[in-house]
């Protein structure tokens, strides 16, 4: 949860400022179509999406701490195993989104961000992370997402 996320990024904040942390990433997950399922569907359907989505979300990242910050918003924390095998990870996770639109499934807007050099704290990279995931919205809704609109 987003209390559990606060504390994992302070101390992460204290590593990255000291120099302790080589390979970190943040991936950010949001729910594609939340609020349609709940205005259309109603709530129970939506808390079903969002079950869904966290099993989704949770099995891709299996070498990943996930915390749920928002009503749809995920942030995974990458290291060690999850770190090395992110690219291949998020690539199978995508390529699952993208058959989904289709099926009428689950769908979740993936965006990453790796730590650099220049980054002094969790937030640099989780905000490179969270734009690349906004990114990705817009592509997903020219395929044909729902979102709030639709």
């Amino acid at each position: 949860n987003k209390h559990a996320y606060t504390e994992s990024e302070a101390i992460l904040n204290q590593q990255i400022q000291s120099g302790a942390i080589e390979k970190l990433a943040v991936v950010i997950g949001d729910i594609n179509g939340l609020k349609y399922v709940n205005d259309t569907l109603g709530h129970a359907a939506g808390d079903q999406l969002i079950k869904d989505a966290s099993e989704m979300i949770c099995q891709a990242f299996s070498h990943g701490a996930v915390f749920r910050i928002g009503g749809d918003e995920f942030v995974i924390l990458l290291q060690g195993e999850g770190y090395d095998t992110m690219d291949e990870v998020i690539a199978a996770l995508n390529r699952t989104v993208e058959a989904n639109i289709k099926e009428d499934k689950v769908v979740v807007s993936i965006g990453y961000a790796v730590l650099t050099p220049d980054d002094r704290q969790l937030r640099d990279v989780f905000e490179r992370a969270d734009n690349m995931m906004y990114e990705r919205k817009k592509a997903l809704k020219q395929m044909g997402v729902k979102t709030r609109d639709v």
